[in-house]
């Protein structure tokens, strides 16, 4: 007892060595910050979290408490759930507006966009994008049409409406077409819209469940194989799930044309897989397969034109296309990603319209 001396002076302890005082108060608020600062260590280090002591002895934890909360009480390698950054004129909006306007749904951040077959490869998230695409496409020299080349460039934009919904344009563009048994042409694109709602979010378990409708004009050039009499309604459903560097997409859609003389219906499904190699590299690989529901009386082909377009080929109902694309998608920036596939078919390229395939798309998300 030589080193203390115990005298109670207003509530305080004088101590001897080292000679300072110390309020019975900032004890305890010491070994509040401590119990504190370890929660925050558990749940994955520091995340924004300051602590204030307050002068009536009061603490106060902020900062990154949105993000603490949603880290609580989560099993072992689950995904953090967080939201992207974006634009100051985004978040103005949404601020202005309600929630999820132009910001989307939360919670699949750590997923990419699929590259193949992008007119009906679509995906389940509710953002708001600009994706640019390139196709180059080589016609086999022993189909009906002898060969040749289609080259496309169009722009897809997505917007998000709410947390739930979006606005989507899929098709437009220009395409230039050269077959070996047909003049070649030129010319626009037809144009697609339609909406995207999300019907099932669990961003714990990284799960998505979209569904959505597109409708298309037939405003297209006949040079480029677009155009027609018939129009198109096209429902879809599509996925999402992760888990940890794995991501795993699908999507089923239905083409159904207004005039079934004119073009052919069809269910067309896509599935992609990518792993998370580093931040921003991802190797992928995508399976796309058409099934031909309906004949139409368009031209005289057994064989119609895959997913850009229609020739109302004559004895397309019954048949089926398959192919497999390898690629990547790299983050070159932030906001900005870009994807590449080679895309092949898994069965003898005679047999339908498809050589091989490269696809290239950039993908700006706001």
């Amino acid at each position: 007892m030589d080193d203390y001396d115990h005298r109670n002076v207003e509530g305080e302890v004088a101590v001897r060595h080292p000679i300072k005082r110390i309020e019975r108060k900032s004890v305890l608020h010491g070994v509040l910050c401590l119990v504190v600062l370890s929660q925050t260590a558990n749940a994955g280090g520091p995340t924004g979290v300051s602590l204030r002591l307050g002068a009536e002895g009061g603490v106060s934890v902020d900062g990154g408490g949105r993000r603490a909360a949603e880290q609580e009480d989560k099993p072992p390698g689950t995904a953090t759930v967080e939201r992207s950054q974006h634009p100051q004129w985004v978040t103005d909006a949404e601020s202005k507006t309600w929630k999820g306007f132009l910001t989307g749904l939360a919670g699949y951040e750590d997923f990419v966009m699929p590259v193949g077959m992008p007119v009906y490869f679509e995906d389940p998230f509710i953002t708001t994008d600009l994706r640019l695409l390139y196709i180059y496409h080589d016609i086999p020299g022993g189909s009906v049409l002898r060969g040749g080349q289609v080259q496309l460039v169009a722009a897809q934009i997505r917007v998000a409406l709410t947390e739930r919904l979006a606005l989507i344009a899929t098709k437009d563009g220009y395409s230039w077409v050269d077959s070996h048994i047909t003049p070649a042409g030129d010319g626009w694109n037809d144009i697609a819209v339609g909406l995207k709602y999300a019907l099932y979010s669990d961003p714990a378990e990284q799960f998505l469940v979209s569904t959505g409708l597109r409708w298309e004009w037939v405003n297209g050039s006949t040079d480029a194989w677009q155009g027609g009499d018939s129009h198109e309604l096209s429902p879809f459903i599509a996925f999402a799930k992760g888990w940890d560097a794995w991501h795993f997409l699908g999507t089923v859609n239905g083409r159904i044309p207004t005039d079934r003389s004119d073009a052919n219906a069809s269910v067309v499904w896509n599935l992609h897989l990518d792993y998370k190699l580093t931040d921003t590299f991802r190797p992928l690989v995508e399976v796309h397969g058409i099934h031909w529901l309906s004949n139409a009386e368009r031209l005289p082909l057994g064989e119609d034109y895959l997913d850009v377009g229609s020739l109302g080929a004559a004895t397309a109902r019954g048949r089926d296309f398959f192919s497999a694309g390898a690629g990547f998608r790299w983050q070159a920036m932030e906001n900005v990603s870009v994807g590449l596939t080679y895309e092949f078919p898994l069965e003898a390229p005679s047999s339908h319209l498809m050589e091989q395939r490269v696809t290239f798309n950039t993908v700006i998300s706001f």
